[in-house]
Formats: C-alpha cells, structure tokens, sequence
C-alpha cells in the first residue's frame, strides 16, 4: 500500500523548514511505505524527485490576479494562506491518483492544503473506504496570526485579526476531521487539541547532528553573526529589520571587525537595507558550512509557532543561538544553547559576549549539539511517525468506521 504525500512547496531539494521536515517524513515513510508525492511549485523554484520516493509529480501554482488576492483579502471567507495555495490542477490530481486505488493514507503537509484535508476527509465512492488522513500540522496558524496582529497597528492589525479568525475556523475544522493530527512541538499539540483535534502526536523536526560538534578551526577568521532563515516568511523579514535597524549597529559599536552573514530563500530582497558590513548571499548550496564557519547564530523573529528549525540546525553543528523572547517557541528555555533577549540592547550585548568569550561560547555550542542529539535524533522520531501511520491501518484492516 501507498502513502500518499501532499505538500505546498517541493520537498526536495530540501532548502527552507518546511520542506525540511517534509522530506524527513517521506525518508522514513519510505522504510515501509511506498511513498508518492505531489507538491505544488512556484515559478523559479527548484523542485527535484525526492529520492526515497516511489514518485514525485510537481504541479505549477498559478499565481492569482492582484484584484483577486486584494478581493479575497477585504471579503473573502477562505484565509489568505489557504487562498493563494488553492490549485484546481493539484486538487484534480489528487482525486485522480485516489481514484486508482491501492492509497493507504493520505498526509497533508500544512493548512495552505486544508482543501485537500475537505477533499478526502469527506469523500466516499460506494462502499469503498477512503484513505485515511494524516494532518502534519507545521504550526498553529491561527495563534501565529494572533500574535501578528498584536504587533501591528491600523490596517494591517485589521487584516491580520481577521486573518486569524478565518484560520480559526479553518484549523478547527481540520483538526477535528483528519483521522490524526501531527504537531511539531508539545505546546502545539496541547493548542491542536484544544481546537477539538483527535489523536494528535507531537513529532518535532528530525535534525541530524555530527557526532562531534564544530571545531574552533570550522569557524570563519573574523567574528561571524549568521543569520539563516526562509524570508519569504514574514516574520523572519520582520525580525531581519528589527537585527539590522536596532542591533547590529550596537554589536559594531562594541566589535567593529564583526561580520554578518545571511543566507536563505529570499534573503536577496533584503539587499537594499542590509547594514555595514552585513553579506547577503542568497539561497547557498551547502547551509552546514554556513553554520560552521559563524561563531553566533541570530533568530531574531519576533513571534513563531511550532519550534524553531533553523535554531535546532545550528545547535545540532554547536553553534550557540541567541533568540528573541518573543519568538523563541516549541523549546523549553532551559535549552543550554540559547541564550534569549527582549530588547535591541539585551539582544545586541548577549551576541557581543558570545563572540568575546570563547570559553562560554563553546560551552553552550556542546550543550545544544547534546540537546539536539537527544531530542531530534531523525532515527527515533522515524519510529514515532510510523507508528501513527501503522495505527491508522491497523484500524482500517479491523474494520474500524472512517
């Protein structure tokens, strides 16, 4: 039998968070699966077959008109995220591949593809039974918008509010009808149940870490701030002007030889305000070097949900993070390779002591790389994630009702 996998972005190459995670999830499905993909893809993107999948099948999302997007926004009852990722041609395709039978689950990989959750969740074809529905839920959207919001003021704190509320009704209906929900950290799992969501299992991120964390001889000549996320995501762009307009300016200050680097899917748009002696390298090849060579990651994002990947990636290479309070979510706090900040000067003076202090620095990359190494080992969360899809199939092959 076939698991079949439906994702709004390519998961292969693997190069933002969420395909991250999503190509994880295919590797270990794959050890007793056949596992088919079908993702969405944007012009310009790169979107290669995943190589323990059976198929992979890529479909263009059409880009909707601005009169469209501005009328959905003002009026429309489906939230913006789930609007802009609806795809007459992936729906269809999915349909299709359900109608040939032999699929044993369906996961849909975020809430951009709650219409897909709709689409399975209440089909029927005779007495035939449909596929189950797996619901990898990256983030709790509706409260991510929320805390948008809170920080927003006018026309924009409008919009996000009523984008919150759309994705309330949305995410609540989701969790309440996939067969099993997936969270990626417990506080979201407990938020996911809250909204009425049956069986839901927290499996954080699969990292894989070195057997040893990153030497001193791996980190670049002069101080180095990394600063790696997908910036196609609007909190990390917010968090990027709050580093360059409000903090570096005082790490500078205080070392003038610091560098920084950031790197990651529209990390170019930022070139026109990126600050002294800041780097903008765009979408790299090899992101393990990146956080190698940095003697301090930033994750500088104001708000977030689910857990912080890009954080995980760099303690896992023993690089020690500093997070804003604010964003810092899906962790606990007594994670030894973040140190936090809830101002610009708290933020900007914490990053200044790490690059001073060798000794403190390597003693919080080892602790992360431990942390890492214990939590997020890719082997052990395999295990979790195909024990809720042989679950669900035990209880299809016992008759159980859809």
């Amino acid at each position: 039998m076939s698991v079949l996998i439906v994702a709004p972005t390519a998961p292969w190459p693997p190069t933002h968070g969420a395909a991250v995670r999503n190509s994880a999830f295919i590797s270990a499905l794959s050890q007793e699966y056949d596992v088919e993909v079908l993702a969405l893809t944007g012009s310009g993107n790169l979107a290669l077959e995943h190589p323990d999948a059976r198929t992979s099948r890529h479909i263009r999302l059409r880009q909707r008109s601005r009169l469209c997007r501005v009328m959905n926004a003002a009026i429309g009852r489906s939230p913006h995220l789930v609007h802009r990722h609806g795809s007459h041609e992936l729906r269809t395709a999915v349909q299709q591949r359900l109608a040939v039978g032999g699929v044993e689950t369906v996961q849909v990989e975020g809430l951009q593809l709650a219409h897909i959750v709709r689409d399975v969740a209440t089909s029927t074809e005779g007495n035939v039974r449909r596929p189950r529905v797996v619901y990898d839920a990256h983030n709790v959207e509706w409260r991510l918008q929320s805390s948008l919001a809170n920080r927003a003021q006018g026309i924009r704190a409008w919009y996000s509010w009523r984008q919150a509320a759309l994705l309330h009704s949305v995410e609540r209906w989701v969790v309440r009808n996939a067969d099993a929900v997936l969270a990626s950290s417990e506080a979201d799992a407990v938020s996911l149940e809250t909204l009425g969501g049956r069986s839901v299992t927290a499996i954080c991120h699969p990292v894989v870490a070195p057997l040893k964390p990153a030497d001193r001889e791996s980190e670049a000549k002069a101080p180095r701030v990394l600063l790696a996320a997908n910036f196609a995501y609007r909190p990390n762009v917010l968090g990027a002007e709050w580093l360059f307009g409000s903090v570096w300016s005082e790490v500078l200050r205080q070392i003038p030889e610091a560098e920084l680097r950031v790197v990651g899917p529209s990390s170019l748009d930022l070139r026109a305000i990126a600050p002294a002696r800041c780097t903008v390298g765009g979408l790299v090849e090899d992101v393990v070097a990146e956080h190698r060579a940095a003697w301090v990651v930033a994750s500088p994002a104001p708000v977030g949900s689910g857990a912080p990947l890009k954080v995980l990636e760099s303690l896992a290479q023993g690089r020690p993070v500093v997070a804003r309070t604010q964003g810092f979510v899906g962790l606990p706090h007594s994670v030894g390779g973040v140190a936090t900040a809830d101002t610009s000067h708290a933020f900007a003076n914490k990053v200044v002591e790490l690059l001073q202090h060798t000794r403190n620095r390597r003693a919080m990359g080892r602790a992360g790389h431990k942390y890492v190494t214990e939590h997020h080992d890719p082997s052990a969360l395999s295990a979790e994630l195909l024990k809720v899809h042989d679950g669900l199939g035990a209880c299809a092959r016992n008759g159980a009702e859809s």
